[in-house]
């Protein structure tokens, strides 16, 4: 429950209400267009010193000069060394890899989590489901892209930010605060962020796109006509008469929108996110410049903060708030930017020690200043002085300083191991070359624990969307027809427990060396492994080498299960079935795995008997034993979805096992009447085989009816449930067909 301090703080910035004139929390905290944009200028204002410094450190990696130049010719040094060596460049470049590594070294990007079927049939469904979810997000053509963009401002700055434009799409964009500003002082958590402003430059042709459809527009929360004030203020006349009227614009975005979308200047929108007392985010639209209103807006667009955004972070910075949060800019920038004018000092130096200094008498001797070569000889214009100077010693001046700064850098970023061929021995191990390999690719703990925080709850949000939203998207329609082909249904996806769903973390943390390092550890305790584990981790070296694209040529991927306890179980108990002892069926286990060990058993045992192969009274109470055990395990699988296929399998089985058994006992009758010659057998004898051989028929009627009564039920109850969860669906669609045409 929210205090009157937490309404206090939330009603702190200007612009942003939490109570109403009676006390009572209200339903937007944002009154109208100009409140909105009174809110952007002060967050604007206030991050003015914080953009410059994200310029002048984006400026460095980019390969800015140390010096001014204008300042240089200004004061007449413009022949001074001015150059940037791209030290900043190479550390962020070696930092990034270690980044690319921790997405393209895995096969799978995500986990996900299954609770429909047993939990034999889960673990294979969930493998499926995550390689597909992996093979969609990898063929978006943006991901790549978009995965660089959030680690390069992640690195640079401290801070990366991902967001969706609605609350369906999954394909998400990235920002910085380049172009989304928080308030200051706001603690490194999304649900502390009580409004957040982002800045997008979109096309006429974009803005149009909104409103095509007015009254759909309209439903969802756009306002036509203050779109289409903007549109129409933005368009430019070049060539044409200044007041065209709306149909005469409209008309030419029809027909030629991408040309009249590009040939008109862009128009700067902001984005408001804004949270609400209910902690949902609503999401406000609006022109930059001159706005009337807003130009979409929707109360509650977001449950919470992470369905709308979430931000990366590189630390917690100095007090735990997102603006103290510093990236590998700022921590190497005063020493590179030392480092680069050390090396132009150096530079002019050389040239320096390299030159003739020549002394002109008089102004004369400088304007007639020249050299007449003769052959060998070179001959010096008269009234010049040839001045003898000390070269200074470069390597005890300026060494030693860029020595030291590349030890302080070294030390002061993630990316370097204070180890390397530098400072090790020249007796080298195995151990240290693969140290030395790894100086340049390694992550700190802290950093990667967060970026791996953020990244689940990407993919986690990402997934969601993919779980719950209808199949419009082509690439989701397509996800789940692969799916399907392997074998999930659609029923197993969208009952997946989101909450569990995490991202896969590579093995060596980003280096490749260390993968490799770690994998041969395992190597030496591959004697321990069952023989699935030891095939994967053939594969995971493999890959390492190969990538996994080439990995299938030299270690193809196992689809053996891997054995569990239970099916162990099961073939200790086809051997004391095939006895003819009786096994109890217990609720505990694995009734689908027991499944497929014993139906092949029986199976076998029957063609046995109808090849001739065994004795039939033999074999008999084996029959007898099978059946019975089989009748029983199937009651408990009878009604799950997952297993219907071997459910359908074991009951055709059953009845030829009971055509069998059937079979057996007319034989075995038919044996005992040819040995009936003896006339000291008497009667009684011959009535109490005929009696066991009723009771047996009895046994076999009463045992069948019970079966198929079980069956009977079981499939009423299936039916019932999947009416019941066909009905939820049906329900759950028109839900979000209301709520789509209420935004």
């Amino acid at each position: 429950m929210t205090s009157d301090t937490d309404y206090a703080k939330l009603d702190s910035l200007d612009g942003l209400d939490a109570l109403d004139e009676k006390g009572k929390p209200v339903e937007s905290r944002i009154k109208d267009v100009k409140s909105a944009l009174k809110i952007f200028n002060s967050l604007r204002k206030a991050d003015e010193q914080s953009s410059a410094n994200r310029a002048r450190i984006d400026a460095m990696f980019d390969g800015a000069n140390p010096y001014d130049q204008s300042r240089l010719n200004s004061s007449g040094q413009g022949l001074k060394t001015n150059l940037n060596f791209g030290e900043a460049q190479r550390l962020l470049d070696i930092s990034l890899s270690a980044y690319v590594d921790l997405s393209s070294s895995l096969e799978r990007l995500v986990e996900v989590s299954g609770t429909e079927g047993q939990a034999s049939e889960i673990e294979d469904s969930e493998a499926i489901v995550a390689e597909e979810l992996t093979q969609l997000i990898r063929s978006w053509p943006e991901f790549q892209s978009n995965y660089l963009r959030l680690c390069t401002s992640f690195i640079k700055h401290g801070t990366g930010i991902t967001y969706f434009d609605t609350p369906d799409d999954w394909k998400f964009r990235v920002g910085s605060f380049a172009d989304i500003l928080i308030p200051r002082q706001t603690p490194a958590s999304e649900n502390s962020i009580d409004v957040a402003i982002g800045r997008r430059n979109y096309h006429l042709h974009e803005l149009y796109s909104f409103i095509k459809n007015p009254k759909a527009a309209a439903k969802v929360g756009w306002d036509v006509e203050e779109v289409k004030r903007v549109i129409m203020k933005c368009a430019s006349s070049r060539g044409r008469t200044t007041n065209r009227s709306w149909e005469e614009l409209q008309a030419e975005l029809k027909n030629n929108d991408i040309h009249a979308g590009y040939e008109n200047p862009t128009v700067r929108v902001l984005h408001f996110w804004v949270k609400e007392m209910d902690g949902s985010i609503s999401h406000y639209i609006s022109s930059e410049e001159k706005s009337e209103a807003f130009m979409y807006q929707k109360i509650s667009r977001y449950a919470n903060a992470e369905n709308a955004f979430i931000i990366f972070t590189y630390g917690v910075g100095s007090n735990g708030t997102y603006h103290s949060i510093r990236g590998l800019g700022h921590r190497i920038f005063n020493h590179v930017q030392t480092s680069n004018r050390l090396r132009c000092q150096m530079i002019d130096g050389a040239m320096l020690g390299s030159a003739v200094m020549i002394q002109p008498e008089n102004q004369r001797a400088l304007d007639e200043l020249g050299f007449t070569y003769y052959g060998s000889y070179a001959v010096l214009s008269p009234n010049v002085n040839i001045i003898e100077k000390a070269v200074p010693n470069l390597s005890t001046a300026v060494s030693p300083a860029l020595e030291d700064i590349s030890n302080q850098l070294a030390l002061n970023t993630d990316t370097i191991s204070t180890y390397g061929s530098q400072q090790s021995s020249p007796y080298r191990n195995q151990m240290q070359v693969m140290s030395d390999i790894d100086v340049s690719t390694r992550l700190s703990g802290a950093s990667l624990n967060l970026f791996y925080n953020s990244w689940t709850r990407l993919l986690r949000e990402v997934v969601r969307r993919v779980v719950t939203n209808p199949k419009k998207d082509p690439a989701i329609s397509e996800f789940y027809a692969r799916c399907g082909v392997r074998g999930i249904p659609e029923s197993f996806i969208r009952t997946l427990d989101l909450s569990r769903t995490k991202a896969v973390r590579s093995i060596g943390n980003g280096s490749k060396a260390e993968r490799l390092v770690a994998l041969r550890e395992l190597m030496g305790i591959a004697g321990s492994f069952d023989e699935v584990g030891r095939k994967n981790l053939t594969r995971d070296i493999v890959s390492t080498r190969v990538g996994h694209d080439l990995a299938d040529r030299y270690s193809p991927q196992s689809e053996e299960d891997r054995p569990t306890l239970d099916k162990k179980i099961a073939y200790l108990e086809n051997q004391s079935i095939s006895q003819g002892e009786p096994v109890p069926v217990h609720s505990n286990e694995l009734h689908g795995t027991h499944l497929e060990v014993h139906v092949p058993e029986l199976v076998e045992l029957i063609e046995q008997l109808n090849q001739g192969v065994v004795d039939p009274v033999a074999a008999l109470p084996a029959l007898q034993a099978f059946y019975q055990h089989i009748s029983e395990t199937l009651q408990y699988v009878a009604a799950e979805p997952a297993l219907a296929p071997l459910v359908g399998e074991t009951k055709q089985v059953l009845q030829y096992a009971e055509e069998a058994i059937n079979n057996t006992n007319k034989h075995v009758e038919k044996l005992q009447r040819d040995q009936q010659g003896a006339p000291d057998q008497g009667g009684d004898v011959l009535a109490q085989q005929e009696i066991q051989r009723e009771e047996m028929k009895l046994e076999m009627i009463k045992r069948k009816a019970d079966l198929e009564l079980q069956l009977k039920q079981a499939r009423m109850d299936q039916e019932r449930a999947k009416f019941s969860q066909e009905q939820a669906m049906r329900d759950a669609e028109n839900v979000i067909k209301i709520q789509q045409l209420q935004q």
